[in-house]
């Protein structure tokens, strides 16, 4: 298994870079984006876009999910992204100006991240709470 998710890892990056070059002038990603899932939630959409840009790009895993537990790396150009996630019930997360410029970065993803994942896991929680006090 953890064969598989170094695999697809190297792959996504591949795909992910030959992606981010063709969108841009540069001759090619000078930096790195570490995407750590350690939420609850398995992230099947990642979109990183330019800040102020009013489209998203494609989807970076398309076709797959992010699963908890984790990592995703993505070689990126220098500049500051806006990034959208969305989990698997399509819940949306979008965190703002990630600077991404000649460094590599990783950005762990918890229950935290933004306010609908923190809202969505407390529901969770609570529900799951309940449902072990009735069995009781």
């Amino acid at each position: 298994m953890l064969g598989h998710a170094r695999m697809r890892n190297v792959l996504f990056g591949l795909a992910i870079s030959l992606t981010l070059a063709a969108c841009t002038t540069s001759s090619g990603p000078d930096a790195t984006l570490s995407v750590d899932n350690q939420s609850d939630f398995q992230i099947t959409e990642i979109y990183l876009t330019d800040v102020g840009s009013s489209t998203w790009g494609p989807n970076l895993i398309s076709g797959d999910t992010l699963n908890p537990g984790e990592t995703l790396k993505l070689g990126v150009d220098c500049s500051t992204y806006d990034a959208k996630l969305i989990d698997e019930t399509g819940v949306s997360c979008e965190v703002d100006n990630l600077d991404l410029c000649l460094n590599d970065s990783v950005w762990t993803i918890t229950n935290n991240t933004c306010t609908a994942f923190s809202t969505v896991a407390k529901q969770r929680a609570a529900a799951k709470a309940a449902a072990q006090a009735q069995a009781q």
